[in-house]
């Protein structure tokens, strides 16, 4: 584990986030495959404990640098003194420096036991539900990445969870910016009682997950646990809650959700990205919404790897600009 200060970006009480670094067995890495996990998971979503269910592993096999992240206020990384002023896009300045100041060192030297990164290594972002809308937010603000693999994420929110005030956020977000990020931090209040860093009820669904776990799946899945981040969880719920952000993305998108995902239209997604011309939907049959410990996880980690080979190939179309050391 690796933490980097982001003391002059993140919140007062917010210090250091913490990211793992997983190079690969042999040779160069190709790529740096960046993942963020969704709302009520720590980095730990893509590295699970059980044999044959880490992405993480899976990817450094087959010649990429993963660098797992925590975000603020869950796993090894600190919280802030408080926690409504992790808005998404709060959330997504901060992540954006720790992983471009983490690439840095690698570059310059190398950690110890690891070795150095070329210093136009591309970047390319992966996130799960709440981590791909956090992921949008990171790449309209900053542009790091070479591509982005959004997996769980459909745009479109879960309206049926919301009110009618909720249910309008959406478009506020497209024409009052501000004001949306003042009624996301009122309606979290609301919806979680008060409680910045709520600890989600145990229990899945089949949307969740459509399929029996192994007892050590299930396991690992547990310990992966952690708090939500309510301002960013809430906003998953509001049906174009990203637009703005997305709109913007001019990169190669790769979306890949379950037959049986959260997503309320899978084949409406990539309208959400009208900006780029290379988008890529793969719907994982008979899969959930957490399709890391589907019995199909092999083939969705197979999707993933190939588009992100192959946008490394292409290298030259966009490099990893260090723009936040």
């Amino acid at each position: 584990m690796v933490r980097v200060d982001v003391s002059d970006v993140a919140p007062p009480g917010c210090k250091e986030l913490a990211l793992e670094v997983i190079a690969p067995p042999t040779g160069k890495p190709k790529a740096v495959l960046c993942c963020f996990p969704g709302g009520g998971m720590n980095r730990r979503y893509f590295d699970l404990a059980a044999p044959g269910y880490s992405f993480a592993q899976y990817a450094a096999e087959r010649g990429f640098l993963v660098v797992l992240v925590d975000h603020p206020g869950t796993g090894d990384s600190d919280a802030p003194d408080d926690g409504w002023t992790l808005t998404p896009k709060v959330v997504a300045s901060i992540e954006a420096a720790a992983v471009g100041r983490l690439l840095t060192r690698l570059q310059a030297a190398g950690d110890p036991g690891f070795a150095p990164l070329a210093p136009q290594a591309p970047l390319i972002g992966v996130g799960h539900s709440m981590g791909a809308s956090l992921l949008i937010h990171q790449q309209a603000l900053r542009q790091q990445a070479i591509g982005i693999a959004l997996l769980g994420w459909a745009g479109q929110g879960l309206p049926q969870y919301l009110d009618e005030q909720d249910h309008r956020l959406g478009e506020l977000e497209e024409t009052d910016p501000e004001g949306f990020a003042k009624a996301l931090i009122e309606g979290a209040k609301n919806r979680f009682n008060g409680d910045p860093f709520p600890v989600l009820q145990r229990g899945s669904s089949q949307l969740l997950m459509a399929n029996p776990l192994p007892a050590d799946a299930h396991q690992a899945l547990v310990a992966a646990r952690a708090p939500l981040l309510a301002v960013p969880g809430h906003a998953s719920l509001i049906p174009g809650n990203a637009r703005r952000s997305a709109a913007a993305i001019d990169v190669p998108v790769f979306l890949g959700v379950g037959e049986n995902d959260i997503a309320i239209n899978h084949r409406l997604i990539p309208n959400e990205f009208p900006a780029s011309g290379d988008i890529t939907l793969f719907i994982l049959k008979g899969a959930g919404h957490n399709q890391n410990v589907e019995p199909g996880r092999h083939k969705l980690w197979e999707r993933v790897t190939s588009w992100a080979d192959q946008l490394a190939s292409r290298r030259n179309d966009k490099t990893w600009v260090s723009s936040t050391a």
